[in-house]
């Protein structure tokens, strides 16, 4: 039978003490002698840790505030004040923002800057600079005239565009550009100074001397505004029609035979047919024949297109001047004349008048020469895309679809310029997809030598010109 122990005797007690106090003392002298290693401790595997349950009360929580007391107190610190106003480490002073300039808001700008909204480049602010506050989508153009589209459909609103983007937007016109010092100067704004610059600017039609001093001529650049230049000079020739006595038809002249003066001068006629306005369409080019640079059959096709709807055909001799007084009429270089109530130029592609400004290499056809990267043969840091380039050792169509293909090859090499890494080349397509509205809901289609005149390449067409516009678009 278990027996009780009994109780020690206040003796005991302080030998016990005494003796347990000397054992925690020389345990503290050993252990302050040991050199501990952190990282040579092996830690307990986990069915080895032991530990001791305990339980929280009330009385173990403090507040706040008395925790800060205590601690203050326990401590060497005087004065807290002091330590508070202390001076921190000072920071390393940051660096300027770089400046990424886009001059002009062509196809290729475009795209650059709905990636910019997503992936910006590192320490650098852009700003585009465009002489409208619209932005115009040219494949959609003729068929808004046939009254497919609504004007707005093919418009895109810079100002919400590039707030969206977090992108600044200067609405003015570049009149020069000094690459040597890095600064744009503008019609109506400050000067711009830049790190990197692109330019896309597009082209205007030829003749820009001769369409512009005559009222009867409207050409279709720039596109932003060629609607209300269209729809202002109509609206008069539909009221002197009125007007006037007789029957007599009117002429609307296209002037130009590539794909824009062919497009244009089917939509026209489709036009004319739901004003219920008399009138013929002529089309008039110096190439010998309409669609040039396209297959033989689709040139077949197009013609026996155009004969069907009536359009008349004056080929192989260029308008040279224009006699707005009384009668208009348009006087080609065989000395032929050819009564014009409108004229609609789109003729070839010529370099704007803009780039005399821009202080850089150019062809001979006077666009700015550029290398395959698209960086201007001047050792400068500035690109060209578009229209505005003529790529050296390389020469390409003036074509939109080629501005388009441009934009990532751009989008890599201003980040490659302004980290002063290699650029990249841009290999530009043998062949592309080429569909012409002809303005009653049928298209020509043409690619790899196939060619189709059906409804099918229109619905083709038209989700093309929607798709694309309306990433652009911010409603």
């Amino acid at each position: 039978m278990p027996t009780s122990r009994p109780d020690p005797s206040p003796e005991d007690r302080r030998r016990r003490a005494t003796a347990g106090e000397g054992r925690a003392k020389k345990q503290a002298e050993k252990t302050s002698d040991l050199e501990i290693e952190f990282a040579a401790v092996k830690p307990a595997e986990a069915d080895e840790v032991e530990t001791d349950a305990y339980e929280l009360t009330e009385g173990d929580f403090v507040e706040e505030g008395d925790l800060e007391a205590e601690l203050i107190e326990d401590s060497d610190i005087d004065d807290v004040e002091d330590v508070e106003a202390k001076p921190s480490k000072p920071e390393p002073p940051q660096l300027p923002p770089r400046q990424l300039v886009l001059i002009g808001a062509g196809h290729t700008h475009l795209q650059i800057l709905k990636w910019w909204q997503w992936h910006s480049f590192y320490r650098t602010e852009l700003t585009i600079v465009t002489a409208f506050d619209q932005a115009a989508y040219s494949g959609m153009l003729p068929s808004t005239l046939a009254g497919l589209y609504q004007p707005d459909d093919m418009l895109i609103d810079m100002p919400k565009l590039c707030q969206q983007c977090g992108v600044r937007l200067i609405v003015d016109r570049a009149n020069r550009l000094d690459p040597e010092n890095r600064v744009i100067e503008f019609a109506h704004q400050p000067a711009l100074s830049f790190d990197v610059a692109s330019i896309n600017i597009g082209s205007v039609p030829a003749a820009e001397p001769l369409w512009q001093s005559h009222r009867i001529l409207i050409s279709v650049k720039p596109l932003s505004t060629f609607l209300q230049r269209f729809d202002v000079r109509f609206r008069e020739l539909v009221e002197q029609w009125k007007m006037a006595p007789g029957p007599e038809m009117l002429q609307i002249v296209v002037v130009g035979a590539g794909a824009a003066g062919v497009e244009l001068a089917l939509c026209l006629e489709q036009h004319k047919h739901e004003l219920e306005l008399p009138a013929d369409v002529r089309i008039v080019d110096g190439n010998p024949v309409v669609l040039q640079d396209y297959s033989p059959k689709t040139i077949r096709r197009i013609e026996k297109l155009l004969k069907l709807r009536g359009i008349d055909l004056s080929l192989g001799s260029p308008v040279v001047d224009c006699d707005d007084e009384g009668v208009g009429t348009l006087v080609l270089e065989s000395g032929e004349r050819i009564r014009a109530d409108l004229v609609i130029w789109a003729a070839g592609a010529s370099p704007p008048m803009a780039l005399r400004g821009f202080d850089l290499p150019k062809t001979d056809r006077g666009f700015l020469a550029t290398r395959p990267t698209l960086q201007t043969t001047a050792d400068v840091p500035i690109f060209v895309t578009g229209d505005a380039a003529d790529i050296e050792s390389h020469p390409i169509p003036k074509a939109g679809v080629y501005a388009v293909r441009q934009a990532p090859v751009l989008w890599r090499n201003l980040q490659n310029c302004l980290e002063d890494r290699p650029l990249v080349r841009f290999k530009p397509q043998s062949d592309f997809l080429r569909i012409l509205s002809c303005g009653d809901g049928t298209a020509v289609l043409e690619f790899k030598g196939f060619t189709s005149h059906s409804s099918w390449a229109w619905a083709l067409k038209k989700w093309i010109d929607l798709g694309w516009v309306r990433k652009f678009q911010v409603r």
